[in-house]
């Protein structure tokens, strides 16, 4: 396509009159800016410089130590715990059984109000207003509406607790057969129990009779805690036996671990006081244990 002449004078005429309206442009501003007078700066007076304060006494901060912002009530201090007083309640502890684990340990009760007696263990409900909390070696903690209560071991004719170990006394350096004859002729004194042997005895059935007839005083005479072996109990071990009670006379030594009775395995407190009630009716017994890591046989005949 070719361009005629006159259209490209037009197109000439068109840039040269941009070019002259961005000249005019640029001279104008120019010339403004020279003409306009600059604007006046008002500046603000500095601020005068803070004191700085001096050192004030600790009376000046204890408000902060009052209010305790962190603590925005403060707790009162734990008063004192008072310790247990014995139990109001008409209660007699006759014996305790303890466990290593405490909430196995079990302990025999009686109600003077219905003269009756129970076997409990730890958190049983005793007389309808008292907890078993606790049973220690020679009392039980009661937990009665959130109190702790005592009621100590029943003492029989108001001596002390805990028993004497079943040895006559014997002069020193007489040595071990002398000993044993002591504990032997101890143990024969009593025209109702006569030793036979060195494992055998006989004990008259009234004397039986008399010792189940009271219960009470029974579990005075003896403690008892079960013996463990691999993890199972397999017995129970004696110790703290009064000296002059049956189990003295009869041969039992403290220290030794009640395995068996006439072949029954004896490693349940319910078994073993069951098995206590049906001694009536027998007329033999063999009582196994374990003495000095030796086992034993103790036989009985009941005339």
């Amino acid at each position: 396509m070719r361009i005629q002449p006159r259209h490209l004078v037009w197109a000439n005429f068109a840039l040269l009159a941009l070019v002259a309206y961005g000249a005019a442009s640029t001279v104008s501003t120019a010339i403004a800016a020279r003409l306009m007078p600059p604007p006046e700066l008002h500046l603000s007076a500095p601020p005068p410089p803070i004191e700085r304060e001096g050192k004030r006494p600790a009376s000046y901060y204890a408000a902060i130590s009052t209010r305790d912002v962190f603590n925005s009530a403060k707790p009162e201090p734990e008063k004192p715990k008072e310790p247990p007083k014995p139990t109001e309640l008409k209660l007699k502890l006759w014996g305790v059984v303890l466990h290593p684990q405490p909430w196995s340990s079990f302990c025999v009760i009686e109600d003077l109000n219905t003269r009756k007696q129970e076997l409990f263990r730890v958190d049983d409900v005793v007389a309808g207003t008292a907890r078993v909390k606790a049973v220690e070696w020679d009392r039980v903690i009661l937990d009665r509406d959130g109190r702790e209560e005592i009621l100590d071991l029943a003492q029989p004719g108001g001596g002390t607790g805990g028993g004497a170990a079943a040895v006559a006394a014997v002069r020193p350096g007489a040595g071990a057969g002398a000993a044993a004859a002591a504990e032997s002729a101890a143990a024969t004194k009593d025209p109702h129990v006569q030793q036979l042997g060195e494992y055998s005895y006989a004990v008259d059935k009234s004397e039986v009779d008399s010792a189940l007839d009271n219960m009470n005083q029974l579990f005075t005479q003896i403690r008892a805690v079960p013996h463990f072996e691999g993890g199972s109990a397999t017995g129970f071990r004696l110790f703290a036996i009064r000296q002059g009670s049956i189990f003295d006379k009869i041969g039992l030594k403290n220290g030794d671990i009640l395995r068996a009775i006439n072949g029954n395995p004896i490693n349940d407190p319910s078994r073993a006081l069951a098995m206590l009630g049906e001694l009536r009716n027998q007329r033999d017994l063999a009582v196994e244990i374990m003495r000095n890591k030796e086992n034993q046989t103790l036989n009985y005949q009941i005339r």
